[in-house]
This record gives structure tokens, C-alpha cells and sequence, in this order.
């Protein structure tokens, strides 16, 4: 079987893209390093045209008890270290065709406002399994379109399961979800919440009862709890809890 790493970088591709100046990394570096300061994020930057990580924040999430430059150290392999076994294949797969949708010729000004993100469980220090959301933003493309760098970000997520692959447009309402049974990225307008179903969404994310949300609103509560069933089947969640972090990571709150 391939191993992950080689999956991962047989899905970027190649590049022929020059090597970045070691005064321009470090710059980028310090700058990252500073932003991950004020974040409750694990964050790395990952060059794949040279296989190595650039940059991996202090932060304990990513790191399984490791230092940043232990990780370093072991390269892309530190993958396959940290990540749950089971949730390797629906990894491997997401990545694979994500990776596709950046190593395309869609135009640049709209792919640089694109960013990747998947959930999968990743391994901590006392050797439990977490479920994360990690989230990968492109960098550096070469002149051949294909990535070349990439900032990820990681952060705990609700989701109970691994996979929910979606690659995000943050200039437009647009989103592609992964269907694993077909491999393809499909896409979905993220305006399908109503004005009165963001209202409640945003007061649940509050902590207002449903009672509450009823009373100000002038409906009943019966109806409330209709307007959130309708809210759990329109972004696929199944309790108010996801509904508010899916809301509040893809911005329709």
C-alpha cells in the first residue's frame, strides 16, 4: 500500500517553482509565529515541493508531546505517526482530489481565496484520539499551477465522524462538499438559511433558550424547534451544537 506521504505528494505534484530565499522564510516565519500567538490553533507551514515542514507553532494540539523541532525532524512522515489509522484511506482520498482543484488552471485571483479543510482524528500525548478540523490554505503556487507551500491550521472540532472534506470560497457564498461514495467535490451556495433561521442560530450561539428565542421573535417554541430541525438539514448537522460551529467556521453567522 502507499504510504501517506508518498500519496500526498504524488496529489500536489511536482514542481519545478524556484526555492524561496532563506531571508524571505524567515521573514514569513516570524510572521506566522506571531499570528499563532494569538490563536487557540495549532499552526504549520509545509513546503511540498521539498517535503519538509517550514514552520510548526508551539501550540500542543499538532504536536502529540513532540517539540516543533522534533516534527521537523521526522518530516512528512509525522503524518502517518499522528493520524488514526481508520481515518487514513478517507484522508488520503480528500486530499487527492482537493489537491486537483489547486493544481488546476482555474484563475488564481479566485483559487488564492479557496482554502481545504477535513476533519480526522489526530493522536495527543496521554495517546487518546481527537477529532480536529485541519485547514489548508495555499501559499505558494509555482508557475506550472501547482502548489508549492501551504499554511494549515488546526483546531478541535464537533464533527463525529472524519472525512467532511469541503474546499471554501471566502470571497463568494460558495462551497464544495466531498461525497466519498462518488470522489467528487460538489457544489453547494451557502445562502440556503433563511433571515429568520440565522436570527435563531445566532441567538442559540448566544445561549438563549428556545423559550427566549420565542419570546423575543414573537413565535412559539414549537416553532423555534421546527426552524432548528429545518437549520440541522440544511447544513447536515444533527444538534445545535455543530450547527453553531458549522455556522460560525463558514461564516453564515
Amino acid at each position: 500500500m502507499t504510504s501517506f506521504v508518498q500519496h500526498l505528494l504524488a496529489s500536489i505534484g511536482t514542481s519545478n517553482g524556484k526555492k524561496n530565499k532563506a531571508g524571505h522564510e524567515a521573514g514569513v516565519i516570524d510572521m506566522v509565529d506571531t499570528f499563532s500567538r494569538f490563536l487557540n490553533q495549532s499552526i504549520y507551514w509545509a513546503d511540498f515541493s521539498r517535503s519538509k515542514f517550514l514552520y510548526i507553532s508551539s501550540h500542543p494540539l499538532f504536536l502529540a508531546g513532540h517539540s516543533p523541532e522534533e516534527v521537523q525532524k521526522m518530516g512528512f512522515s509525522y503524518y502517518e505517526k499522528i493520524i488514526e489509522p481508520n481515518d487514513m484511506k478517507t484522508i488520503m482520498v480528500s486530499n487527492e482530489i482537493g489537491f486537483r482543484f489547486f493544481n488546476t488552471q482555474i484563475p488564481l485571483d479566485w483559487r488564492k481565496n479557496c482554502y481545504l479543510a477535513v476533519d480526522f482524528r489526530i493522536l495527543q500525548e496521554d495517546g487518546s484520539y481527537i477529532m480536529v478540523t485541519q485547514t489548508m490554505v495555499p501559499f505558494l503556487l509555482s508557475s506550472d499551477n501547482k502548489l508549492i507551500s501551504t499554511l494549515c491550521f488546526v483546531s478541535p472540532s464537533l464533527s463525529p465522524h472524519a472525512g467532511n472534506a469541503v474546499i471554501q470560497n471566502l470571497s463568494e457564498p460558495l462551497q464544495y462538499r466531498f461525497n466519498p461514495e462518488t470522489r467528487r467535490f460538489y457544489l453547494r451556495y451557502q445562502d440556503e438559511l433563511t433571515p429568520r433561521e440565522k436570527e435563531i442560530l445566532l441567538r442559540s450561539g448566544q445561549g438563549e433558550p428556545n423559550s427566549t428565542i420565542g419570546d423575543e421573535l414573537n413565535i412559539s417554541v414549537s416553532t423555534v424547534k421546527q426552524h432548528k430541525r429545518n437549520i440541522f438539514r440544511k447544513l447536515d448537522v444533527t444538534n445545535i451544537s455543530e450547527a453553531i460551529y458549522y455556522a460560525r467556521y463558514n461564516r453564515l453567522i
